[in-house]
């Protein structure tokens, strides 16, 4: 493992796909081990994100729209291909390209379809449209869709919730982070 983040480091978090960038957010690190990167996301930290929302953000020029609340405590196990997003009323599950180490950061591509579990057990699928209209335009092939929705598969399966951060609360010294100036 390349040297960890320590608690409370800003990083980058950058979506790519093809060389393009589609996605950028900052975050805070709130633990970095040989299984799980664990990222704060601040309401008002900064993000790069499509200008348009709902189009495939491929191919759009991005924008800056800072995060807006209530702030999110994301678990990101190494190797895998999903993050956990933990909110007040239920888990999110983000299909996501494994992430790689950078020096401003991480990166990552999302894969458009996501799950909500409730927290009393109830799994519902979110954004298939999405992943079917990337398939459609070419953007993501037949065969990664099939990939994507095993591992979504695989997450149910496991049902990994709760996680064990629920209570978790982030530093209140913990400055906003910021962009670099380059990304």
């Amino acid at each position: 493992m390349a040297e960890p983040f320590a608690p409370g480091r800003p990083i980058v978090v950058r979506h790519t796909r093809g060389g393009r960038t589609f996605l950028v957010w900052t975050a805070n690190v709130v633990a970095d081990t040989e299984e799980l990167l664990a990222l704060w996301i601040p309401p008002g930290a900064p993000c790069l994100r499509p200008r348009v929302r709902d189009e495939l953000p491929y191919e759009q020029k991005l924008v800056e729209r800072p995060w807006e609340a209530p702030g999110v405590l994301q678990l990101w196990p190494v190797g895998a291909a999903h993050a956990i997003w933990l909110f007040a009323d239920a888990w999110y599950v983000n299909l996501q390209e494994p992430f790689r180490r950078t020096p401003h950061g991480v990166d990552t591509a999302d894969q458009l379809l996501d799950l909500v579990r409730t927290q009393d057990g109830e799994w519902r699928w979110k954004d298939e449209h999405e992943l079917a209209n990337a398939v459609g335009e070419g953007f993501i092939s037949e065969h990664e869709a099939a990939a994507i929705h095993a591992e979504a598969r695989r997450v149910i399966a496991a049902d990994p919730f709760p996680t064990g951060w629920e209570a978790w609360e982030p530093d209140p010294s913990w400055e906003l982070p910021g962009l670099p100036a380059s990304i």
